[in-house]
């Protein structure tokens, strides 16, 4: 069991790796990765939601996620090729993770096969949108084909 205090209690049984200051923390699953470089080496750990964390939610939700230090959530979707159900299940952890975590700096990510042009985006994308900050909404859903990589 982890000891290092930043660690909540609800994700102490779900961490998959971690906690640690890795370079990179990756995720994966079905052929699609998502890589956050920890060039500010923060302490963090991975852990899976759907088969774990969230195992007693009857509705779909989101796969893994990155908890740092410093408040940070990344909430991440491998998915096949269904973007909008991607951001279904992201919105169902969320709402999850801002009710039973509390208030921290969630971010989603969907990693995906096929990523729809903007202007096809689904309403399930628009209201995922709606749920994060205003400011700087790339920074807070960003989603690729794929290989998503960024700096956390």
């Amino acid at each position: 069991m982890p000891s290092d205090n930043f660690v909540p209690k609800l994700l102490q049984k779900s961490i998959i790796s971690g906690p640690d200051s890795r370079k990179l923390f990756v995720l994966e699953e079905k052929g699609k990765k998502w890589i956050g470089k920890n060039i500010n080496k923060k302490k963090g750990f991975t852990f899976q939601i759907d088969k774990d964390f969230m195992k007693d939610v009857e509705t779909k939700k989101c796969d893994k996620g990155l908890f740092l230090e410093n408040g940070d959530v990344y909430l991440v979707e491998l998915k096949g090729v269904d973007f909008n159900t991607a951001c279904k299940q992201l919105i169902v952890t969320l709402d999850y993770c801002k009710e039973n975590l509390g208030n921290y700096n969630y971010f989603c990510r969907v990693v995906g096969k096929e990523i729809p042009k903007k202007e096809l985006y689904s309403t399930s994308y628009r209201l995922l949108k709606s749920k994060l900050p205003k400011d700087k909404i790339k920074k807070y859903i960003d989603e690729k084909s794929n290989v998503l990589e960024e700096i956390v």
